[in-house]
């Protein structure tokens, strides 16, 4: 019994989506590095950590909101529809309340630790910045804000997962949002998660339309949705080349380009099968493994060059 709990718990916190959030925070941190060598460690460890736990907060929460939806929903997958473990009753919604109301409390402590670990001349925009993420994250799914019922949700989790993550990594170091590389860096981020994101919102249609849940496949239709998500794979690639080209311009980036045109060519076509296939689409498990591999390249890239600066 306890190793089932355990098991739940593993589940319900769906790790498999934090590594990018990693990524994008260590390529915001990175950007700081180069441009002073006073870097602190210790408010990267501390900065990262209050991430992961508002990530892990955000994913209870919606875990809680999205059951009328995830417990319709007939095409739940590894990246779509929750994980699933409350609506199978591995966890009641009482324990998981109890694990949000926790990680909430850790969550203001690490809060106050990093606004105190940081420069003085820094609180006003490190208190900014965490503010701000613990507003669109918990936003998303919990009253009275719910996001992804307005038709903002995919707009939330691209911000969230892309210029958010970057410019943490980055203020937290610099208390300063001046240079313009981490938002630069985070515009292919940012489309590259926005195609995902819409992508993973056509398995959920059916469902989601049942609650009133406005995602983009419900406001558009799923053949528009997989349109509108290869339409934001097609324009990451396009700014990311365009911008590692003008910040990084003495850098060899031949074969780095080759590959993630390679891997676009593939996630367009498999794109493109769900636009031509009859009829509802349902699961779609290899699409979003293309569609979230691909984010990666977006944050693996430029930190790999900063890094080997």
């Amino acid at each position: 019994m306890k190793k089932e709990k355990l098991i739940a718990w593993f589940r319900i916190m769906r790790l498999q989506f934090y590594p990018m959030t990693f990524i994008a925070y260590g390529l915001g941190a990175a950007i700081a590095a180069a441009k002073s060598p006073a870097f602190n460690f210790r408010l990267f460890v501390l900065g990262y950590l209050y991430l992961f736990l508002l990530e892990l907060c955000t994913i209870l929460a919606n875990e809680l909101f999205d059951l009328p939806t995830d417990r319709i929903n007939e095409n739940a997958g590894r990246f779509n529809g929750g994980s699933r473990v409350l609506v199978e009753g591995r966890l009641e919604p009482a324990e998981v309340r109890k694990a949000l109301a926790m990680g909430l409390f850790v969550l203001a402590g690490l809060g106050l630790w990093l606004v105190i670990a940081c420069n003085a001349s820094s609180r006003i925009w490190v208190i900014l910045m965490l503010t701000a993420g613990l507003f669109m994250g918990l936003g998303y799914t919990v009253p009275p804000v719910k996001f992804c019922h307005r038709g903002l949700g995919e707009l939330v989790v691209g911000i969230t997962h892309s210029p958010y993550v970057i410019l943490c990594g980055y203020v937290f170091q610099t208390g300063s949002w001046a240079d313009p590389n981490p938002w630069l860096s985070s515009i292919p981020l940012f489309f590259a998660v926005l195609g995902a994101v819409t992508l993973a919102g056509i398995p959920d249609h059916q469902a989601d339309k049942a609650v009133s849940k406005k995602t983009l496949s419900v406001l558009l239709g799923q053949r528009p949705a997989a349109v509108l998500s290869g339409f934001f794979a097609t324009v990451a690639v396009i700014t990311g080349i365009g911008i590692w080209s003008l910040i990084f311009a003495h850098e060899s980036l031949g074969l780095l380009m080759l590959v993630i045109i390679a891997h676009w060519i593939i996630l367009i076509i498999a794109i493109s099968r769900l636009v031509k296939s009859a009829g509802r689409v349902g699961r779609i498990e290899g699409v979003m493994q293309l569609a979230l591999s691909y984010i990666v390249w977006f944050g693996a890239i430029p930190l790999t060059i900063y890094l080997g600066a």
